[in-house]
């Protein structure tokens, strides 16, 4: 018999998304919050922001967003909000423990979870 790893729960979106947005985030805060803005306050460029949404379509199996879905993404609140939103719509999956902890363990790091 195969174990296959639980997947997270929705109330557990919000604090990986947040662990995700610490880890690449050029600017390093101690604490992430959900009105922080991408740009402005997280020094996020274009480059950080493909390799949030590269590692979230991973995570949770998103389809890639298109330009104008990605220009609104302006605070760490909009992210969790259109991950949610995939995940209830059945657009996305939730990661199950082995994802999540392979994904921030690329970055030296534990899982939010954990």
């Amino acid at each position: 018999m195969t174990h296959t790893p639980a997947a997270i729960g929705t109330e557990a979106i919000a604090p990986v998304v947040i662990g995700m947005v610490q880890v690449v985030a050029p600017r390093k805060l101690d604490r992430i919050d959900l009105d922080h803005r991408l740009v402005g306050d997280l020094g996020f460029h274009s480059l950080v922001l493909a390799e949030l949404g590269y590692n979230l379509e991973d995570l949770f199996t998103l389809q890639a967003l298109n330009p104008e879905a990605a220009m609104k993404l302006e605070r760490v609140s909009d992210v969790i909000e259109l991950v949610s939103a995939e995940v209830v719509a059945g657009r996305a999956e939730l990661p199950d423990a082995e994802a999540l902890g392979g994904m921030f363990s690329r970055y030296g790091v534990d899982s939010p979870l954990v």
